[in-house]
């Protein structure tokens, strides 16, 4: 899954420190170092993890593509080192894609993600009084100790690994200072915070993402059509005897699969398509946010949000979801 963090991707110290930091209170906008530290980790190994999948996956393609190229110019020169290279980079694309398949990091990576999401969406939640975490609630710190704990036990039983417990960050109190200064403010300054620094932003977020999967897609697409129509054409002069015996036709073949190989695993079209429908779910919640959700229904609009921002309802999309049916064109 893609993440939507707006964070870039500094070191690991940098987060550790962030994490065992006192940072003062302060009026400004929650951003990444004022969520739980928690987050803050899981958001950092999603990321480096995903980052790790995406470069195995590569590497796979473009070994097997290249193993493929120095095999057919082995066969048509008949060259002894030609073939040995191939067999190498043959070999190097098994041990590639061996070590990806143990090294787990693509479901590693979303699971990092999920738990990345649903700390930052419980946090914003217990910020403005939003779901389980209303006004009314007689002891909100302790619901979301336990709501926290609860969300982790069900990561843990689909292999998710605790940093709390396995890495160098300790127990500490995930309950920030600015989480604490926002949920103290009257309605109207919560309601504020909240449209403008977590609807609008992940709004636009949403919508660069959606515009760059589209492009990639098209772009890729544009790709794949023009080998394809190269291999027919090559074929079609082989098959005149206009051209001599290379196979031009099958390293395009193997150029063709490679990009769809690609474009499978990084889900340009789906991607483009899912997020610019979340894209408008939230510029409609955000509208009716702003100008006719009450105090009383406060909570629920605010929980039916973050519900549309959550990882379980992206992947339903994902997966199953309208997107082939309205995918951009």
């Amino acid at each position: 899954m893609t993440s939507n963090s707006t964070s870039s991707k500094p070191d690991f110290w940098y987060w550790v420190r962030a994490a065992l930091a006192n940072r003062p209170v302060n009026d400004g906008p929650p951003h990444g170092d004022d969520l739980p530290p928690v987050y803050r980790v899981n958001d950092y190994w999603a990321m480096a993890r995903q980052g790790e999948s995406w470069r195995a996956q590569r590497a796979h393609l473009v070994l097997l593509l290249l193993a493929t190229v120095t095999a057919v110019l082995a066969g048509q020169l008949g060259s002894r080192v030609q073939a040995v290279l191939a067999a190498v980079l043959y070999g190097l694309t098994l041990v590639v894609g061996a070590r990806a398949a143990r090294r787990r990091a693509d479901p590693d990576g979303h699971l990092h993600r999920v738990a990345a999401e649903t700390v930052k969406s419980m946090a914003w939640l217990y910020m403005v009084h939003g779901g389980p975490f209303h006004s009314r609630v007689a002891d909100p710190e302790a619901l979301f100790t336990e709501r926290l704990e609860g969300a982790f036990r069900q990561l843990r039983t689909m292999g998710w690994q605790d940093p709390l417990s396995t890495g160098p960050l300790p127990d500490s109190d995930q309950i920030t200072p600015t989480m604490r200064t926002l949920r103290a403010k009257p309605l109207q300054a919560r309601r504020d915070a909240y449209l403008r620094d977590r609807l609008q932003e992940q709004t636009e977020w949403y919508r660069r993402v959606s515009a760059k999967a589209q492009t990639a897609a098209r772009l890729w697409s544009a790709a794949t059509i023009t080998a394809t129509l190269l291999a027919l054409l090559t074929t079609a002069l082989q098959a005149a005897g206009l051209i001599g015996g290379w196979c031009v036709a099958g390293l395009l073949s193997t150029a063709v699969a490679a990009a769809v190989a690609w474009q499978e695993a990084r889900r340009f079209r789906p991607t483009a398509a899912t997020y610019a429908l979340v894209e408008q779910d939230l510029e409609t919640a955000r509208i009716a946010m702003a100008t006719t959700v009450t105090e009383e229904n406060w909570a629920g609009a605010v929980a039916e949000t973050e519900r549309l921002m959550s990882p379980p309802y992206t992947d339903l999309l994902m997966r199953g979801g309208p997107w082939h049916a309205s995918a951009p064109s």
